[in-house]
């Protein structure tokens, strides 16, 4: 996909990510879900480092082995029947544990020493939205600029304000709703947009399921549909952490970051208005029959550590059910370009990569900016504002020259940090930890920033075109390109293969630099089953299976001459050679069940093991990878698919349901887990066709989460058969 071509079509605004908190692994040595299994450990436990098992037998528990020699204590007394209460309390103070607050006293929380013990009032196990439906929920996006080029290198923005001269096609979108509603204008319509991990406790794999996208408005009163069309899964990338400058802080990672998603929609024909039609093809200069969309999710706000018993249970964006609510409200801003088939991909942008070296993190001025970013003071009884770094790690901004309308492209939509200014009054429900929301946001001035390009010979470099706040990246103006910023291309170059692209700033510091390859995948997340061959393929979306295709660039050309790199396996830390070019396949190890993010990289410092904080920052930015997960065989379900033994609803509810009883109780909600709900015949032809791989890449798809086994999914089905033919 590509957000550099034209016309391009601009938006921003607010949804509601419903996600659910309840398997993330967020208080760690606490376990309550075995992610290899993809099954809840029940009772839940906590991990029991060496050096801590004599203490914690000397006080009474039982330590217990796992088969790989981790020790564990088991919280013997939270059932299934009183999970659910103990999850959205505190631990130890639900009356379900009682018995092991000693333990709790004794035992710190993973990462650098001192770390609080699980009984220092932070440690919640179903975190701050234990019921979320894994729902996108769009609130209200809008199309803020449209772009046009005169191919004569200047590229003119229309906005809903100033739409004189934009083409009449065009010109009917701006301030528009752009939506993933089945029936936008439906007042109960739910959404078709999905999020789902690949690797659920570790967040390295996110993935976006989006079955209809489009834009929609009522001029004249009329409701109209301009265009829709169906996206192809996305996963995220080029992950910040310090995008939001004043929730930059330990505390409350992820609210700092921002990250893209990047998909295509393939647009439905019955359902592209004829003039938008007709200037999409005119300015791209083809029959346009799909979409390259990039999203920016940024200044996501939470309510954490939240008293439960005082959270809402209205119907709120998709989740009707009353249950407690808390998703989180998150900027949703990027750009709608047109797909060229046979260039773009389909998962992301082929561009030129610049990279904010770790030397190179910028300063920050907190007192100077206008007006003073200022840093949130959480509910506690400490009243004191949180700490923010000096210097900040930036993500990557992405290059292309663009030879027909004769321009050059520099998309900065996630490199220019941003700030929150005045706060909003603290939740009803929030705890110690939560923070009030912002009102309203800026833009940080870094300057005037100038992208040069420096020839590979020596010769002095060439300077390309420079930003600055007040014109280009203010907030309004920013958010009307798509972050995206257009130069003429310069005089005097007759290859840009030949050299590098870097930002200064206006002191002559170095900001970014090209880093001279770029590695993707269109199956960054991918599935396999435990055992499998490489040549039975990878799932990664909708039915059926196939390769991982490595995409390798070089300079923003595809990458022909084998190129000596190396491959660590992320769980292991082991490196492997490996000869990237462009389309090369790239295959996994399936024997062990789990998730692998493996780290691709050509140039030392893409495949080095991050060692420091710093190091791991950039990496998270920087770093070229693909998640994988490895579902389980569990061949002891043989017996139950084979008729050996009988089939029963404490066998599935032991294999399948208490998965999702323990860690998507929202489902619980729902359809409740209980024999005579799953042996009516309708639901369970219902969940025949909710299963069907030919569902696996639609919202509707059973499971969500994506994470049954092979054996597990036949499980699923022979069970609902039995029903239906009973």
């Amino acid at each position: 996909m590509s957000q550099f071509d034209f016309p391009r079509i601009n938006f921003h605004g607010s949804v509601l990510l419903d996600v659910p908190t309840g398997n993330n692994g967020k208080f760690s040595p606490l376990k309550i879900y075995n992610q290899d299994a993809a099954l809840p450990y029940r009772p839940p436990r906590v991990n029991i480092s060496p050096d801590l098992i004599p203490k914690i037998q000397s006080l009474g528990y039982d330590v217990q082995m796992d088969p790989t020699g981790q020790g564990y204590v088991e919280i013997a007394s939270v059932t299934d029947e009183c999970y659910d209460a103990w999850a959205i309390c505190l631990l130890g103070k639900s009356g379900y544990d009682d018995d092991y607050v000693t333990l709790y006293q004794n035992v710190p929380l993973d990462g650098p020493s001192p770390q609080p013990s699980l009984y220092d009032g932070l440690v919640q196990p179903g975190y701050w939205n234990y019921f979320g439906d894994l729902s996108v929920y769009a609130e209200d996006i809008r199309i803020t600029g449209i772009q046009i080029p005169d191919n004569q290198g200047r590229v003119t923005t229309y906005t809903p304000d100033n739409s004189a001269g934009c083409p009449g096609g065009l010109a009917q979108l701006l301030g528009q709703s752009f939506s993933f509603h089945q029936q936008f204008f439906d007042p109960n319509s739910r959404t078709t947009a999905m999020f789902c991990d690949v690797d659920s406790i570790n967040d390295t794999c996110t993935q976006l399921f989006i079955s209809l996208a489009g834009i929609y408005g009522k001029p004249n009163g009329q409701e109209k549909t301009f265009l829709s069309g169906v996206p192809c899964k996305s996963t995220f990338t080029w992950l910040s952490l310090s995008k939001v400058l004043n929730y930059n802080n330990e505390l409350l990672m992820p609210m700092s970051g921002g990250t893209y998603f990047e998909s295509t929609i393939a647009l439905n024909a019955d359902q592209t208005d004829a003039a938008v039609q007709q200037d999409l093809n005119q300015y791209a200069g083809f029959q346009v029959d799909a979409l390259s969309m990039k999203i920016l999710l940024h200044q996501v706000y939470e309510v954490r550590n939240p008293d439960y018993s005082k959270m809402p249970t209205t119907p709120l964006g998709n989740n009707q059910t009353s249950v407690y609510k808390n998703p989180a409200r998150v900027a949703f801003s990027g750009s709608l370009c047109p797909f060229v088939e046979g260039v773009d991909m389909k998962t992301h942008n082929v561009a030129r990569i610049l990279k904010n070296e770790i030397a190179n993190n910028p300063a920050i001025k907190y007192a100077e900016s206008n007006p003073p970013i200022l840093a949130p003071t959480p509910m506690g009884t400490d009243e004191k504002p949180l700490s923010l770094p000096k210097t900040v790690q930036l993500p990557p901004a992405f290059v292309r020259v663009n030879d027909k309308a004769n321009v050059i492209s520099l998309d900065v939509i996630n490199s220019i940090c941003e700030y929150g200014v005045g706060f909003g009054p603290y939740s009803d429900y929030g705890g110690d930890t939560s923070i009030p929301p912002f009102i309203s946001w800026k833009n940080y001035d870094f300057g005037q920033l100038t992208l040069m390009f420096i020839p590979d010979d020596g010769t002095a470099p060439t300077k390309v075109g420079s930003i600055n706040h007040a014109q280009d990246y203010n907030m309004s103006t920013f958010l009307a390109r798509g972050g995206v910023m257009d130069f003429p291309v310069p005089s005097g170059i007759s290859d840009f293969s030949k050299g590098r692209f870097a930002i200064y700033t206006s002191d002559q510091k170095e900001l970014f630099m090209e880093d001279d390859y770029l590695i993707m995948s269109d199956q960054q997340g991918s599935y396999a089953e435990q055992g499998q061959l490489a040549s039975e393929g990878y799932k990664s979306d909708g039915a059926g299976r196939g390769p991982v295709i490595l995409r390798c660039f070089y300079r923003g050309t595809p990458l022909t001459n084998p190129t000596l790199g190396k491959i660590r396996n992320g769980n292991t830390n082991k490196f492997q050679d490996f000869y990237f070019s462009d389309g090369v396949s790239f295959e996994y190890f399936t024997k062990e069940a789990g998730c692998v993010q493996y780290v691709l990289g050509i140039t030392p410092e893409q495949y080095n093991v991050p060692s420091t904080q710093k190091e791991r920052l950039y990496f998270a930015a920087n770093g070229y990878t693909v998640s994988t997960r490895v579902l389980s065989a569990d061949k002891e379900l043989e017996v139950y698919l084979n008729g050996t033994e009988p089939l029963t609803f404490q066998v599935l509810y032991d294999n399948i349901l208490s998965n999702y009883n323990n860690v998507l109780p929202i489902m619980n909600a729902i359809l409740p887990f209980q024999e005579e709900v799953w042996s009516e015949p309708y639901t369970m032809r219902r969940m025949l066709m909710l299963t069907d791989e030919k569902n696996w890449g639609g919202y509707m798809y059973m499971p969500v989460t994506r994470e049954l086994s092979k054996n597990q999914q036949a499980l699923l089905q022979m069970w609902a058969k039995l029903k239906i033919n009973s």
